[in-house]
């Protein structure tokens, strides 16, 4: 685990404390879950603008940003983002199910 130290000024310091305080949490503890939850809102946007072009792996994300795959799947859904696979993939796993259908169709 690493450590990270910053400068806040003392009306950040006095709200951080206060929060804090009615939590009663410590104040380093409110701060590192402000961070994380506000990272995660942040981030994941473009972390996924990355995953539609291919720069990074959903499962980096689920990873980075600790979401279970089911989330992320969800997130990926509801925002209807496309998989970065060439029109050549797709028409391949789209012959596959057409296959995998007529192959069902005729086992019924």
């Amino acid at each position: 685990m690493s450590q990270i130290n910053i400068r806040i000024n003392k009306q950040t310091d006095q709200l951080f404390q206060y929060l804090a305080n009615k939590r009663k949490i410590a104040k380093a503890t409110l701060v590192k879950e402000l961070l994380l939850e506000n990272l995660k809102e942040k981030i994941l946007k473009q972390l996924l603008d990355e995953y539609e072009k291919g720069e990074i792996q959903l499962k980096t994300i689920g990873k980075l940003l600790e979401i279970p795959p089911h989330e992320l799947f969800k997130i990926v859904s509801e925002n209807h983002i496309e998989p970065p696979i060439t029109d050549e993939i797709d028409e391949y796993t789209q012959q596959v199910t057409d296959k995998l259908i007529e192959k069902l169709k005729i086992e019924n």
